[in-house]
């Protein structure tokens, strides 16, 4: 599963990659195409806007998240362009 916001027609580099791993049970297979939709949530007491907030922040810089899930490993990826010289 992926998310990302890119410019219209325009191919970015991403050369910046950060990665998270895990080794719980996994994602849901049915609520992986929506975990970065605001409040999907599997926990009881949750709002579910953790994911869409991350998803959001990291498109708003030009990046991608991803998700692989599998029981037992978990990755998620974020990828964001590098600064164009003079940008901060």
């Amino acid at each position: 599963m992926k998310f990302g916001a890119g410019l219209a027609g325009e191919r970015v580099s991403l050369p910046l990659e950060v990665t998270v791993r895990d080794n719980g049970s996994g994602v849901p297979t049915d609520l992986l195409p929506s975990i970065f939709d605001p409040f999907v949530t599997t926990k009881v007491r949750g709002t579910g806007l953790g994911l869409a907030l991350v998803a959001k922040i990291v498109g708003d810089h030009g990046g991608v998240i991803e998700c692989d899930s599998v029981p037992g490993r978990t990755i998620f990826r974020v990828l964001l362009p590098q600064s164009r010289a003079g940008e901060i």
